[in-house]
């Protein structure tokens, strides 16, 4: 697949970071700086993030969310390879991309930042969203499934 090139410019009070997390299932989140802290310490969404940096730092912060988007989206479709569909362990990887991805989706919707962005960005971000959302739903088909036993176990 063929990537965007996007000149690199780093935002000014926003950073992709990772939570603290052991469960391997969390998603790195966009953070703010609170005034003048060095640390990013408010969680907020990438459109959120956008909305307040400088429109030449724009989509170098999309094509960073597309790339962590398309490394979590290898991990859940190694997942899916060597666990059954019922496994435990996937409900929580498919929430969490399915989420990242929604994310991006909205930041490169039509009446948001995707006429800021260059057209072979937006459609890279297009098919790592696709590809997320289809390694999300192997993800979560146990659940579902699980869902619908208990529901009829409960009529």
């Amino acid at each position: 697949m063929s990537v965007a090139t996007v000149a690199a410019v780093d935002p000014d009070r926003h950073a992709l970071v990772l939570p603290e997390c052991q469960c391997g299932t969390c998603a790195p989140t966009w953070a703010r700086r609170r005034g003048k802290s060095r640390r990013f310490s408010e969680p907020v969404t990438l459109v959120a993030a956008l909305e307040r940096e400088d429109a030449v730092a724009r989509p170098g912060m999309v094509e960073q969310h597309r790339e962590c988007l398309e490394q979590m989206t290898a991990v859940a479709d190694r997942v899916i390879a060597v666990t059954a569909r019922d496994d435990l362990s996937r409900p929580g990887g498919g929430l969490a991309l399915v989420m990242f991805a929604a994310e991006l989706a909205s930041a490169v919707r039509a009446d948001e930042y995707r006429g800021e962005l260059p057209a072979g960005l937006v459609r890279v971000c297009e098919q790592a969203v696709t590809a997320a959302t289809l390694a999300a739903a192997g993800c979560l088909s146990g659940l579902v499934e699980m869902m619908q036993m208990l529901s009829a176990l409960a009529d």
